[in-house]
């Protein structure tokens, strides 16, 4: 029995969800006679990128005389194309077929003319899996194709392509489809298989989907299996072990409330009823990031919640701190990154921990007046006095290094205001006295980092959201590494209540520009 993902997929470019700006273009180049030597197709996984790509080898080599029509689904090639017969159209799994050998394989049997259609279609599915050498083969047969051959590489991580192949091609990205069209789209396959479903099973179907299409079909592929020509959500529920959002929006609750207990006991109830921890966690998170928007003033219409459940979001929004959903939102997702090893003796755990983790540390709150009663409030300090303006260059003589920074400031910096909530403008002077604070709570994640911040670093400017520090070169590089950035931006984030950038401009460079101005 065939597989639902496979018996639906896209048959037209029109029956292509989600890729207007894709199949638009391809269409208009099939018309115009301009289809390239080779395409770059990427984009996560389940968008239609290798759909599209079997589509294009259809289009070019279809026998109706009309090109409109094409493909026509009707004629020779295109029928054997959807049975997997053409010989002239070649899969290749880069993920199995890395090495140089298998793309010297392919390079000698690129000259050799197609057998049965006009032009020998190469798909190399997972491009970014092949080999640096493999790369390097592939290189000069990209720039200089027979005009019998056309290249399509599909990959997830287009990055990991070197600049050399991507400039040879033309590059289409595919993007995650909405949910309001994936869930559409299975409602129309539902009714020609001669079943039906609840909205709210589809929604959930499609947003477990995450984007992808051929993820959520696969999942309706697992229902229609169990049985019954209706699929409720609470069958949706039970087939994939979710849990109801109601124990969700209690979890939240609790927290909210800083009840360790009664989180504890929710998590483990919900296990023991045999619900996937993976799929609890990852309920969880997509739950937490929903209320933070809402939080940091997101539009919870935009979500696509039901009515009574977005009513909840919002009223738990109302009551959450900032700092804390960001903290739980970040810690319950690490906890979800872990679930995936499977190699836990306690496969729950990383929840627990991550609800301890939480609501053990301490979030900001606001400070009664009296505890500034001997400092004039922030808004009372007189306005700060830009120095006078100076040259296209810093006019300063040279830069010298600034005096180690404290490891925590003497007195508690101003309370950062909370309900409503509104972030504060962010200038030197705001930003300034929660250093202290920051580098306290990036010495518990990283040392290092922390000990180069307050020793070897200097606060350089505030621009928006960004705050730029003036590091050493080679601390610029290691702290431009996905990981630390993404770190530091976390602290400074939850810190200063708002979502920021931390930016790093190397010191031996601006020294160097500061010397140029000055001679």
């Amino acid at each position: 029995m065939q597989a639902l993902y496979r018996k639906w997929r896209s048959q037209t470019f029109d029956e292509v969800i989600g890729q207007e700006h894709v199949t638009h273009t391809l269409v208009n180049a099939l018309r115009l006679g301009r289809i390239g030597h080779a395409y770059l197709f990427s984009g996560p996984r389940g968008t239609g990128k290798t759909s599209t790509a079997r589509l294009l080898a259809k289009a070019v080599n279809c026998l109706a005389a009309d090109i409109q029509q094409r493909p026509c689904n009707e004629c020779t090639i295109c029928v054997a194309i959807a049975e997997g017969r053409l010989l002239d159209l070649i899969e290749i799994d880069a993920a199995s077929n890395t090495g140089v050998d298998d793309i010297r394989d392919l390079r000698e049997k690129v000259g050799f003319r197609p057998s049965e259609a006009r032009i020998k279609f190469y798909i190399i599915d997972e491009a970014h899996m092949l080999s640096n050498s493999a790369f390097n083969a592939l290189l000069k047969t990209l720039e200089e194709p027979p005009s019998h051959v056309i290249f399509v590489l599909a990959t997830t991580e287009p990055e990991k392509i070197p600049d050399t192949i991507t400039s040879r091609c033309q590059r289409f990205d595919f993007k995650r489809i909405s949910i309001e069209q994936v869930a559409a789209r299975l409602a129309f396959i539902l009714g020609e298989e001669g079943l039906s479903a609840e909205p709210s099973a589809l929604e959930y179907m499609a947003r477990q989907g995450s984007g992808s299409m051929r993820d959520a079909i696969s999942l309706l592929d697992q229902l229609t299996a169990y049985g019954g020509e209706v699929i409720t959500l609470a069958k949706v529920r039970e087939v994939l072990g979710a849990v109801a959002s109601q124990t969700v929006i209690e979890l939240i609750e609790a927290l909210i409330a800083q009840n360790v207990a009664a989180g504890l006991d929710l998590i483990n109830q919900v296990i023991s009823q045999g619900v996937d921890p993976r799929q609890f966690g990852r309920e969880i998170v997509e739950y937490l990031r929903a209320i933070m928007l809402v939080k940091l003033g997101g539009n919870i219409s935009s979500l696509n919640y039901p009515n009574d459940v977005a009513q909840v979001m919002t009223a738990q929004a109302g009551k959450a701190e900032a700092s804390r959903l960001i903290l739980a939102t970040k810690l319950f997702n690490e906890a979800v990154l872990d679930l995936k090893s499977g190699l836990l003796a306690i496969p729950h755990l990383p929840l627990e921990l991550a609800l301890i983790e939480t609501l053990s540390q301490p979030a900001p709150k606001p400070q009664p007046q009296s505890a500034y009663s001997a400092q004039p409030a922030y808004s009372a300090q007189p306005a700060y006095s830009p120095p006078p303006p100076m040259p296209a260059a810093v006019a300063q003589p040279a830069y010298s290094p600034p005096p180690p920074m404290p490891a925590a400031v003497a007195a508690p910096p101003p309370p950062l205001p909370h309900e409503p909530y509104k972030p504060v403008t962010l200038t030197m002077e705001v930003v300034r006295p929660y250093l202290g604070q920051i580098i306290g709570e990036v010495m518990r994640k990283n040392k290092t980092m922390a000990e180069v911040l307050t020793h070897d670093a200097e606060l350089y400017k505030v621009e928006g959201q960004e705050i730029y520090f003036v590091v050493a070169t080679n601390w610029k590089e290691r702290f431009e590494q996905p990981q630390p950035q993404a770190a530091l931006n976390s602290v400074f984030s939850q810190t200063l209540r708002q979502a920021v950038s931390v930016r790093f401009v190397s010191k031996e460079v601006l020294s160097g520009a500061l010397k140029e101005s000055k001679g």
